[in-house]
């Protein structure tokens, strides 16, 4: 009796459709994956006019906070010349709740950004003043809905 050589069977991988398991991969990744855009900050800003109203507010409705580019915050009113350091932001949110109480709805709030000011001191700064809500003697929430953001170049 004469035994046959057995044939050692080579294990492989079929690669006849790797092309086409790699290009439906793909297809799969492109259609699920969702881009998302960078929304940055979110203020509702006035519609353009084509002619430049100017808005007259009284010096004594209006509350400057100004950041220079050391991250130092200036805030002046009319009877208020302050400058706080970094630790000491918390302290706008009072300022600007014992102006609402004296000026009510008519308050507007400056808030002036040096270029060369660190961008975390300005949204500090912005998310005090929109924290600062104070009750008015008849029973009203009052709010900052007033905020002018203008960055300025020189240093304040």
């Amino acid at each position: 009796m004469i035994l046959r050589e057995k044939k050692v069977a080579r294990a492989g991988i079929p690669t006849a459709s790797m092309g086409d398991v790699a290009f439906l991969i793909l297809i799969f990744f492109l259609t699920s994956t969702v881009f998302t855009k960078d929304k940055g900050l979110k203020m509702l800003l006035p519609e353009r006019t084509e002619e430049q109203e100017q808005v007259k507010v009284k010096p004594e409705n209006i509350v400057t906070v100004a950041i220079n580019p050391a991250g130092e915050v200036k805030i002046k009113t009319v009877d208020l010349d302050r400058i706080l350091v970094l630790e000491e932001y918390g302290e706008i949110k009072s300022i600007v709740e014992e102006r609402l109480l004296a000026r009510d709805t008519l308050l507007v709030v400056s808030l002036r950004p040096s270029k060369d000011a660190p961008y975390d001191n300005m949204i500090q700064a912005l998310d005090q003043i929109k924290l600062a809500k104070t009750t008015s003697s008849d029973g009203r929430e009052l709010r900052v809905t007033k905020i002018s953001l203008i960055p300025t170049s020189e240093e304040q």
